[in-house]
């Protein structure tokens, strides 16, 4: 047992011993007629969430965004950062999104559409 501060058992939390190199976090499926005209503007959100959220903490970071499928798809390091990309976008451009996760996992699968 590892003993903190006071004397107190110290807490080892999920974040402390998540490799973010290696695992997953979140993944951003962005799709609709909506980003053909507005791709850039969309692209450049993606990309200011990310660069604030790195700020605030170096583990949480974007960790590739292609084109597939019609669509965007945007994965990250920490499933904090796809669910607030998917709330940014929401509240930019309303639309449609949803929010899946896996049981027993921090990794958040986030749907954002709009035509």
């Amino acid at each position: 047992m590892v003993r903190g501060p006071f004397g107190r058992e110290k807490v080892h939390r999920y974040e402390q011993w998540r490799n973010p190199e290696a695992e997953l976090g979140g993944v951003v499926k962005i799709s609709g007629s909506f980003i053909l005209d507005h791709e850039e503007d969309i692209l450049n959100l993606v990309k200011h969430e990310g660069k604030m959220a790195e700020e605030r903490n170096s583990n949480m970071r974007l960790r590739k965004i292609e084109k597939s499928e019609g669509g965007i798809l945007v994965e990250t390091t920490d499933h904090n950062l796809a669910l607030r990309i998917g709330k940014a976008l929401h509240r930019a451009y309303k639309g449609e999104h949803s929010f899946n996760f896996r049981e027993g996992e921090k990794f958040a699968e986030v749907f954002w559409r709009r035509d």
